[in-house]
């Protein structure tokens, strides 16, 4: 039977017996899950989750209803939470309206219309939450992205990473089965910024991995902090800034017990971060997936073990790539950048391995405008086949 709302609703009751009732009379209109105390109430809310709306009991033993509510709110805040309970004190309402944040308190016996308003009432502001969050989402990453396109034309060198990067970050978060993987994704688009600092001849010998005296390792050293202070005054990005600004620290400094992922977004955005950071690096600078994971691995302890293993399962999905000369007036966004782009004063416009994108071409055509740049570029065509990233289990062993 099809239920009239498909969203799911989760009510907690210690006595079964009201648990069936609850759930033949809400049979066909609402989609309901129950549990039978405050611990299995959380329980199924973690392994069976996403739901819309959690009702609870208030009198349970072990975990009662305000108990549970707060709990809730912490593994899934975006869900509606209810009270139903026969004890309507005016004590019992005010504490789980401001300890639970409750949006409705209903007291035994409930009616079946009155049960039903509540339940749809929650339902629609469940609804209106996700909205939000996802128009939030879509305006703060688009946001991102146009400002990444911009910062790309100014520090081509160090924007264009950033694309592979989220790539990773994202793989990453998907395997750690990890929340709101937007901001994480977020954090590697703006990871970065703070590079805008540092001279670009600086970063072309660090990402070279070559030999820089201590000066200069100290200025690429503080580009987190610089990004951090940048992000920190943008209202909502207060988490991703946190990743930014840990992204050089290694796991060793922040390890806890039993290598545990960090519950702190910010610290675990952090690791992930420098992770994914690092393991492009070798790659661009010509390893292959598994000299690289071996050479990660090698570095004791400066990288989260659970995180480090989740890049033996990522897809690089390597392109098969060829290499052929072409007018500027001709490229498209299937291409990539064989070789630096420099105008005939030496400036960088474009970095090798960049994506062309639409801001990129008409940078280029307008330098063609100008004859500052030669009319002809080298770059890497998708040659039709894929290479998945090879099988490397046996080679990282544990």
């Amino acid at each position: 039977m099809n239920n009239k709302y498909p969203e799911k609703i989760l009510i907690v009751d210690d006595e079964q017996n009201i648990l069936a009732a609850l759930e033949r009379q809400l049979r066909g209109t609402f989609n309901v899950v129950t549990a039978e105390d405050g611990h299995n109430g959380l329980r199924v809310l973690q392994e069976q989750g996403p739901f819309a709306v959690i009702v609870s009991d208030m009198r349970m033993p072990e975990m009662n209803g305000i108990q549970l509510l707060v709990q809730a709110a912490k593994f899934s805040p975006d869900t509606v939470r209810m009270m139903l309970t026969g004890n309507a004190d005016l004590e019992t309402a005010m504490h789980a309206l401001n300890e639970g944040n409750i949006f409705r308190f209903l007291v035994k016996p409930c009616q079946k219309a009155t049960m039903d308003w509540a339940l749809e009432d929650g339902i629609k502001q469940y609804r209106l939450i996700m909205a939000e969050r996802e128009l939030l989402e879509k305006t703060l990453k688009g946001s991102v992205q146009v400002l990444t396109n911009i910062l790309e034309l100014v520090n081509p060198l160090a924007f264009s990473r950033t694309s592979r990067i989220t790539n990773y970050v994202s793989q990453i978060c998907m395997r750690l089965k990890i929340k709101d993987i937007w901001q994480y994704e977020m954090a590697a688009m703006l990871s970065q910024i703070g590079c805008v600092t540092v001279p670009a001849d600086t970063l072309a010998a660090i990402f070279a991995g070559g030999e820089m005296p201590e000066s200069e390792l100290n200025m690429f050293a503080d580009h987190p902090h610089v990004g951090k202070q940048l992000l920190s005054k943008i209202p909502r990005l207060e988490t991703i800034s946190e990743m930014v600004s840990g992204q050089l620290i290694e796991y060793q400094e922040t390890a806890i017990e039993n290598d545990a992922l960090p519950s702190d977004p910010g610290l675990l955005g952090a690791q992930i971060l420098r992770t994914a950071l690092d393991f492009d690096s070798l790659i661009t600078r010509g390893r292959t997936a598994t000299q690289a994971l071996g050479e990660l691995k090698s570095r004791n302890k400066k990288y989260h073990p659970s995180i480090l293993k989740t890049l033996r399962d990522i897809q690089i999905a390597q392109i098969e790539m060829q290499s052929k000369v072409v007018n500027i007036l001709d490229l498209n966004d299937s291409m990539v950048l064989a070789d630096d782009i420099y105008t005939r004063a030496g400036a960088l416009l474009a970095a090798k391995n960049q994506k062309i994108t639409i801001s990129v071409r008409k940078l280029l055509r307008n330098y063609i405008e100008k004859k500052a740049i030669k009319e002809t570029v080298n770059v890497l065509i998708p040659g039709g086949s894929i290479k998945e990233l090879e099988p490397i289990q046996a080679t990282m062993a544990t």
